[in-house]
């Protein structure tokens, strides 16, 4: 059996990565998967429609964020969005209101529900899965993880749906 070496935090958050950024659990690094063409269009659609939502209401989208769930716990979110103030600190340790997670090709179904649950448990509101394989819209809640045909956030009265996403 292979051993795992393990790393301490401050070296993680010194390191810098060739392709996308990893995350840092309980001393492991994890790789994430590398986007594609189908992965990159549903997160640049979906940052295009917070961006135009930010000109008028207060939030702050950010691609690609690497989050501090605890003090040996480090995700990167496809897309976190902060309503109200800007968060201060570069690896940001309170949750967003919003995450968004685009499926990449190779990417585990289990390890996906693993990563919705732990962003839940974080105190993450809205949870948003886009699937550009399946070309469908998920959302994790309080009841679980459930196919929707638009993403909605009622607090800004605004809604983006499969067709706009995967257009």
């Amino acid at each position: 059996m292979a051993s795992k070496t393990l790393v301490p935090v401050q070296d993680y958050l010194r390191m810098s990565f060739d392709g996308p950024d990893r995350e840092y659990v309980d001393g492991e690094i994890r790789e994430r998967h590398l986007g594609s063409k189908p992965h990159s269009k549903g997160q640049r659609r979906l940052s295009r429609f917070f961006d135009n939502l930010s000109d008028s209401h207060s939030l702050h989208p950010f691609p690609d964020l690497r989050v501090k769930i605890s003090d040996r716990h480090y995700l990167v979110a496809d897309i976190a969005v902060y309503f109200g103030n800007e968060p201060e600190e570069n690896v940001p340790s309170d949750p967003a209101e919003l995450v968004v997670e685009v499926v990449s090709e190779d990417d585990r179904q289990v390890e996906i529900l693993e990563k919705l649950a732990e962003f839940h448990a974080w105190g993450v509101k809205h949870i948003w899965v886009v699937d550009p394989w399946t070309r469908k819209l998920f959302v994790y809640d309080n009841s679980g993880y459930h196919e929707v045909p638009s993403f909605d956030l009622p607090e800004f009265g605004a809604k983006i749906s499969t067709a706009e996403i995967f257009r």
